[in-house]
């Protein structure tokens, strides 16, 4: 029903020369680009999501040879995620990008952390 009426408006709004806002990628691979929260904590790596079912998704990164295990609730343009990787968990905020179509700007930390991760999660080509 919601979605229903969001392409309703979305519609008026096309008609009416409005254009809509980028929606981020969804399923696919991405580059990752981020860092730890602490001075000189940068990396890189990839990131695969999977959609599961019509509101949930599969995450995958794999950093410097790590892979974090990843399930997400949301749809294309917000995730709210779980992950884990050799015993540790966290949590992860996924968020289109309005600026760079078809990405994500992440916020996340490891459980017990007091400093929050940055990412910006971009299509891989």
């Amino acid at each position: 029903m919601m979605k229903s009426k969001f392409f309703g408006l979305a519609m008026l709004g096309l008609a009416m020369g409005a254009s809509l806002p980028a929606v981020a990628g969804g399923p696919g691979v991405y580059t990752v680009q981020g860092n730890n929260g602490e001075p000189d904590s940068d990396y890189k790596g990839t990131l695969t999501i999977v959609q599961t079912s019509k509101d949930t998704f599969k995450l995958t990164w794999n950093i410097a040879g790590e892979k974090y295990d990843g399930f997400a609730i949301g749809d294309e343009r917000v995730m709210a995620a779980s992950f884990t990787s050799k015993g540790s968990s966290g949590t992860a905020l996924l968020v289109e990008d309005d600026d760079n179509k078809g990405a994500y700007k992440s916020i996340w930390a490891f459980k017990g952390d007091t400093h929050l991760g940055v990412e910006m999660i971009v299509p891989k080509k």
